[in-house]
């Protein structure tokens, strides 16, 4: 059995959370329109969720400023996969 560390755990636990609110966000979202308003209040609410966690110091924000870069690449990476652009 492979043990899990508290920071795989943590991990775990956020992508977990994650994905169930974007179920019920996209359950919510049967309208173009108002999903697209449901993409942005979600992602806007989870990134800056983000940011009241880890803005109490410099390295933090920095930190968050680095991965959101990095993670936005990726999906914009795997959207030109997606729809064939690459």
């Amino acid at each position: 059995m492979i043990e899990r560390t508290a920071m795989d755990q943590a991990g775990l636990e956020l992508h977990e959370l994650a994905s169930a609110y974007a179920l019920k966000a996209e359950g919510l979202a049967s309208d173009p329109y108002f999903r697209d308003a449901v993409v942005k209040t979600s992602v806007s609410g989870f990134v800056w969720a983000l940011y009241d966690a880890f803005s109490k110091d410099e390295r933090g924000l920095e930190m968050l400023r680095d991965e959101l870069q990095e993670q936005w690449s990726a999906v914009a990476r795997e959207i030109k996969n997606v729809k064939g652009l690459a």
